[in-house]
């Protein structure tokens, strides 16, 4: 392997454009081999290629060393590369729920749990002000006493806001439970 010289480093570093093609030209080959180990297509590749090196010249004043320069190049292109490949997954797996889900019993389904979930929240800011915030803390699991001291309120007006809420909520919403149990046996 040949080495790179000192100078070449230093002129590098202060920005001559000399030197960074001296790099570019020494070390593309088997960056891009490097890279072909991640990535398969060549297009990809040669882009991984090219954005390390862009990075590079924005950080040429950084190196002083040519161990320190191919640490970087070659940890750059692996982190380039691995996320190249954690966006191919996350569009496979975005490709093969759109695929599974395609049907249109699902699509009606998660067309109904949005419809409900609108339809629930509607009728939770309904409640008044004070009924609403007890109960809201009672849905993220806080206890009477808990919700009392936040609130500065007594224990017993926690039990009768969340007692209002649990009413009114059942009383508004006794249609749509009814509706999904039909829903839910078919």
């Amino acid at each position: 392997m040949i080495e790179i010289n000192e100078n070449i480093i230093r002129n590098f570093s202060a920005g001559q454009e000399k030197a960074f093609r001296i790099l570019y030209e020494r070390y593309v080959p088997a960056l891009r081999y490097f890279a072909a180990k991640y990535v398969e297509k060549a297009e990809l590749i040669d882009d991984v290629v090219q954005d390390v090196f862009v990075c590079l010249w924005e950080k040429k004043a950084d190196f002083t060393t040519e161990g320190a320069l191919k640490a970087f190049l070659y940890t750059s292109v692996k982190n380039h590369c691995l996320n190249i490949l954690r966006h191919q997954w996350v569009k496979d797996r975005y490709a093969e729920i759109v695929l599974r889900e395609d049907n249109q019993e699902f699509f009606l389904e998660h067309i109904l749990e949005a419809e409900l979930f609108e339809l629930l929240m509607a009728v939770f800011n309904e409640l008044p002000p004070a009924c609403r915030e007890v109960y809201r803390l009672s849905l993220e699991g806080k206890k009477h006493e808990e919700i009392a001291e936040i609130l500065h309120i007594t224990i017993n007006t926690v039990k009768k806001q969340k007692n209002k809420a649990n009413h009114y909520m059942r009383e508004r919403l006794k249609h749509i439970f009814a509706f999904l149990c039909f829903f839910q046996n078919l």
